[in-house]
């Protein structure tokens, strides 16, 4: 899947979505083993809200988002990606739509519930893009409306993944949690250093949010260099990563 560059409203790659049901190739079968993994945590249907988040930037947050959606639409669950990284919205891009009439434009009543979703070309899959720009992120993750907003995304959908910034950026996680039932944790292979996802874990953890599993990016287990990249975001999901000790 490719995209010609847009001036204007610069639709960059469609090329982080990478899972596709009919390869079996690793790549694919790392993330079905996450998807899998999901699917057995939100058996319990009070359990459907995830909130995707790293340490730092740049760890594949948004790319393990998507394809995370687009293998639980193939099996036949309704999903949809919420883009609550208000300073650096990405995702649109993979589904190549662009960024306009989104959750920032529902919250300020310029548009109804149903335009802030759009459907994506993915089987059961949907994205709500940030829109317009939002000022205070603390005072619209923490309003009556926005916990109104993913109530309504608890009923409509089987699953809603939130794209959130990186813990060690900025405090929003701990508003995100509130919204959410858990955390899945990347770390990019070869990237983030120890100290940072120890300090990330610990503030998750000293504020009570449970992490559910962990996903490794940029991770090929067929070469001895685990930064090799290809182009695209690699995935090794380890159930229990949050409980240990």
């Amino acid at each position: 899947m490719s995209s010609k560059l847009g001036k204007k409203n610069k639709l960059l790659r469609g090329d982080s979505i990478v899972y596709d049901v009919n390869n079996h190739n690793w790549v694919n079968e790392s993330i079905n083993r996450l998807k899998d993994n999901i699917l057995y945590w939100g058996l319990d249907k009070d359990r459907k809200v995830i909130q995707i988040e790293s340490s730092v930037s740049g760890e594949a947050k948004t790319t393990t988002a998507v394809n995370l959606a687009v293998a639980l639409g193939a099996s036949g669950k309704k999903v949809i990606v919420v883009d609550l990284d208000f300073r650096k919205p990405r995702v649109h891009r993979p589904f190549l739509i662009e960024n306009v009439g989104g959750l920032g434009d529902y919250l300020l009543d310029k548009i109804p519930f149903e335009k802030a979703i759009k459907k994506t070309s993915y089987d059961n899959v949907y994205i709500c893009n940030r829109g317009s720009s939002i000022q205070s992120s603390s005072f619209i993750l923490t309003s009556e409306k926005m916990s109104d907003f993913i109530k309504h995304l608890r009923e409509e959908f089987d699953f809603v993944l939130l794209d959130s910034p990186p813990v060690l950026m900025i405090s929003d996680y701990i508003h995100i949690a509130r919204l959410s039932d858990g955390v899945v944790f990347n770390v990019a292979s070869g990237k983030t250093k120890k100290n940072q996802v120890k300090e990330a874990i610990n503030l998750l953890k000293m504020n009570n949010i449970k992490i559910i599993g962990a996903v490794f990016t940029f991770y090929n287990p067929d070469s001895s260099y685990r930064g090799d990249y290809y182009g695209y975001g690699k995935y090794y999901y380890n159930k229990g990563y949050g409980d240990e000790k």
